[in-house]
């Protein structure tokens, strides 16, 4: 068994004329542009890790917000694979074996069945084992100020080194991976993300 920690970058509908946020396309609001991932061992050791870059077909665009914190920009994700051709290759990267996700709250999760629905990649409901970290650190750490602790609050909290930027998908993945290895769970809150849950909108 390995953990999959796994962390998206997402972009979303832009009126660039009107200068606002808007909803064109309720089913996939988020559109996924960036899958980090890092597998750990039992240990919670990192034995291997991907970084795909995903080409915007939903919105192709990037939301000037995604574009200021990602630092994504459509010149360089215009020569970057569409998301179906992305995930074949992160399922190569999540093998036969069983795992288990580790995420930073569940709202990646419903991003990515979200986009996997939008474009029929689903034969059932998904089912995905996981970890909330955010939940695990915000308790760890008995954080109070405003329900659950930022990546970036945790890390400095724990004095874990802060090495690459934030909001990108695989350092933001690396940054969990360290935070869950310095808690070191000793029993595993796992949870279960069934996508009968999930609204369609």
């Amino acid at each position: 068994m390995s953990y999959i920690v796994l962390d998206l970058e997402f972009n979303q509908a832009y009126d660039f004329e009107k200068n606002k946020t808007i909803l064109l396309i309720p089913s996939c609001r988020f559109e996924i542009i960036q899958i980090g991932a890092v597998k750990l061992d039992d240990n919670f050791n990192i034995i291997d890790k991907i970084n795909l870059y995903i080409r915007p077909n939903l919105y192709k665009e990037i939301h000037p917000y995604v574009k200021d914190i990602t630092g994504l920009c459509e010149e360089f994700l215009q020569d970057k694979p569409f998301f179906k051709d992305a995930y074949i290759d992160f399922e190569k990267f999540l093998g036969t074996e069983e795992h288990i996700f580790c995420v930073w709250g569940n709202g990646d999760l419903k991003a990515l069945y979200r986009n996997l629905s939008y474009y029929n990649m689903l034969k059932s409901d998904l089912i995905l084992k996981y970890i909330d970290v955010q939940n695990l650190a915000t308790k760890f750490l008995k954080y109070s100020k405003g329900g659950c602790i930022g990546l970036k609050t945790a890390i400095e909290l724990l004095e874990l080194p802060i090495k690459e930027d934030f909001h990108d998908a695989l350092n933001d993945a690396l940054y969990t991976a360290e935070i869950f290895k310095k808690i070191s769970p000793t029993k595993l809150p796992l949870k279960v993300f069934n996508s009968k849950n999930v609204k369609k909108k």
